[in-house]
C-alpha cells in the first residue's frame, strides 16, 4: 500500500493522471481547494426562439430550466412543457449552442405546424453550461440570474453513460459521478432559492432528477461505501450506476432537507425507462460503433420512444401529481427504489457467511454523508445557498 500510494504522488508531481490507483488524502484535498476558488471569468452564449407571438413585452407563465435538452428526452420534454399551456419560458441549459440552436427551430418548426395553435405563446432560450466543469455551472446560474426571471421547475435531465475508459471532468473528477450527479448537484443548489421564492404553498416550485434502474447495480454506495466515488475501481457500468444511484440520493435528501426547513419546493427522482436515445452510444464500450449499426434498426421496437421517456418528467412539471415530494417514479406513477437485505429471513450464523451486505437506496445517514461529501467536492459555501 506504501509503494502504491508513493508512485501515485510521483505520478501526480509528473502531472500524470492514473485512473487505477486511488487517491492519497492529499489529492482529494487539492481536488476539493481547486472547486472552491472563485468562478473563471466565461462569457456564456445565449439566445432565444419564440413560438407564438407575445401580447406584452415579456412571456406570461411558468419559467423552467432543463439540461441536456437538445435532443432525446430532454428534447421531448421541452417539447412537452410547450405544449402544456402552463410555461412561458423553457430555459435550454447545455454545451454546444449550434446543437441547441437547430433543435429549438425544429421545434418551433414543428409546434407551428401541429393542428390547433399552443394554448400560450413559449419562449425557448439557450443558455450555455458545461456539467463537467464547475466553473461553466456557477457562470449559468449567473447568467440565469440576469434574466431577471423566477425559477419555477428545474429538471436535471443531462447525463452520460457508461463511457469505456475512465475520464475526469475539468475540475478532476471521475466524469460519469461529476456530470451526472456533482453538476447538478450544485446547480441546484445555486438556484435553490430562485426555486423557493417562485413557488407558493398551494403549488410549490418542482425539482425533477432523472435517475435510473440502474441505479441498482452493484457499487460500493449501494452499500452504503462512500470510499470509491471517484470510481477509481473503473467499470463503465458500475460507475454510471452509483452515478445514478447518487441522483437519487440527492433527491432523497433534498426532499427532507426542504421539508425539514419548510421550503415551497418539490423534490422527485425519475425512471424515464430504457430510451431510444444517443445516451446508448457508449454501451457497446470499444464496439458501440459497431453494435449501434447492428442494433440501430430494431431500437424502436424494443425500447421506448424519447416521446414516451419524457411522459413523467412532463406530469410531474405540469399535474397535481407533481406536488407530491421525495418519491421515485417510473411509468407516471411512485415506485420502489433498491432495498434488498439478503439477511432478512437468515438466522444470525448464516448472516455471517453472506458476501455482502444490506443493499438498500433508503438509508438516510448515507444520504446525509453523499450530501456533505457533494458540497466538498464542488466548493459549495454558505453564502452560495441563501434559503438553507
Amino acid at each position: 500500500m506504501a509503494v502504491k500510494a508513493r508512485a501515485h504522488r510521483l505520478l501526480l508531481a509528473l502531472g500524470l493522471g492514473c485512473a487505477f490507483l486511488a487517491p492519497t488524502s492529499r489529492d482529494r484535498d487539492r481536488l476539493v481547494a481547486r472547486a472552491t476558488q472563485e468562478a473563471e471569468v466565461v462569457q456564456p452564449t445565449s439566445f432565444s426562439v419564440t413560438v407564438g407571438s407575445f401580447s406584452g413585452s415579456q412571456p406570461e407563465g411558468k419559467v423552467a430550466v432543463i439540461t441536456g435538452a437538445s435532443a432525446g428526452i430532454g428534447l421531448s420534454t421541452v417539447e412537452g412543457l410547450a405544449r402544456s399551456g402552463i410555461y412561458g419560458t423553457i430555459v435550454m441549459a447545455g454545451r454546444d449552442s449550434a446543437k441547441h440552436q437547430e433543435a429549438m427551430e425544429s421545434l418551433r418548426e414543428k409546434l407551428s405546424r401541429a393542428s390547433g395553435a399552443l394554448a400560450r405563446p413559449v419562449e425557448l432560450r439557450f443558455l450555455e453550461l458545461d456539467l463537467a466543469s464547475l466553473a461553466s455551472v456557477r457562470s449559468f446560474e449567473a447568467e440565469f440570474r440576469q434574466l431577471k426571471k423566477p425559477l419555477h421547475t428545474l429538471l436535471l435531465n443531462a447525463g452520460v453513460m457508461a463511457l469505456p475508459e475512465r475520464q475526469q471532468t475539468a475540475d478532476g473528477y471521475e466524469y460519469q459521478f461529476g456530470v451526472n450527479h456533482l453538476g447538478h448537484f450544485l446547480l441546484c443548489n445555486l438556484l435553490l432559492d430562485a426555486l423557493h421564492n417562485s413557488g407558493g404553498s398551494s403549488d410549490p416550485s418542482r425539482v425533477i432528477v432523472l435517475s435510473s434502474s440502474a441505479h441498482q447495480f452493484p457499487s460500493k454506495l449501494l452499500k452504503g461505501d462512500l470510499t470509491d466515488l471517484q470510481s477509481f475501481e473503473y467499470a463503465p457500468w458500475t460507475a454510471y450506476g452509483q452515478s445514478k444511484l447518487a441522483n437519487l440520493m440527492f433527491a432523497y435528501e433534498l426532499d427532507r432537507r426542504l421539508r425539514e426547513r419548510g421550503l415551497r419546493v418539490v423534490a422527485n427522482a425519475v425512471h424515464p425507462g430504457v430510451v431510444n436515445t444517443e445516451l446508448f452510444r457508449h454501451a457497446g464500450g470499444k464496439a458501440s460503433g459497431f453494435l449501434n449499426q447492428l442494433t440501430k434498426p430494431v431500437l424502436p421496437y424494443v425500447m421506448k420512444s424519447p416521446a414516451d421517456g419524457a411522459k413523467t418528467s412532463v406530469l410531474l412539471a405540469t399535474e397535481d401529481l407533481g406536488k407530491l415530494s421525495g418519491r421515485y417514479w417510473q411509468d407516471g406513477r411512485p415506485t420502489a427504489s433498491v432495498d434488498f437485505d439478503p439477511a432478512s429471513n437468515l438466522p444470525a450464523p448464516a448472516q455471517a457467511l453472506l458476501p455482502f451486505p444490506k443493499l438498500t437506496s433508503y438509508d438516510p445517514a448515507v444520504w446525509g454523508e453523499l450530501w456533505e461529501e457533494s458540497e466538498l467536492l464542488v466548493g459549495l459555501r454558505s453564502e452560495d445557498v441563501r434559503c438553507l
